[in-house]
């Protein structure tokens, strides 16, 4: 299947994450920050990111520039916001991100935006 990386400083977020979607066949990189997860794209080079808006490190924004900085602008990118962070959520919507998702994370919701955003870029790439 595909490389994930989920960038998401819950420790239960990320187990259930990671959990869900290698029980669907993907192989899933976690990461519990900004920086630690920049630094594993280096050498991971997975097909889709999965972050957290609220990193411990680093605004989403600033995360999101880094990205494109390095190259990884056109990585599909899923963002897990907090309830209520409609700003927040709209600017960043604007990025280009392939979904903003609120948390709790409804995982079938998830699993069916990872298919959506997977299927997407194989499309592209083919």
């Amino acid at each position: 299947m595909s490389l994930i990386h989920i960038s998401e400083n819950d420790p239960l977020v990320s187990t259930v994450l990671c959990q869900r979607l290698s029980a669907h066949g993907h192989t899933i990189v976690m990461t519990p920050d900004g920086d630690s997860c920049l630094r594993a794209l280096q050498w991971t080079r997975p097909d889709l990111v999965i972050a957290d808006a609220r990193l411990a490190d680093m605004t989403s924004m600033e995360w999101l520039d880094a990205l494109n900085t390095r190259g990884f602008g056109q990585l599909p990118k899923i963002m897990l916001f907090q309830p209520g962070a409609i700003r927040d959520r709209v600017r960043i919507a604007r990025t280009g991100l392939a979904a903003c998702l609120s948390k709790p994370v409804n995982l079938e919701n998830l699993l069916r935006q990872v298919f959506l955003s997977l299927d997407t870029r194989h499309a592209a790439a083919a």
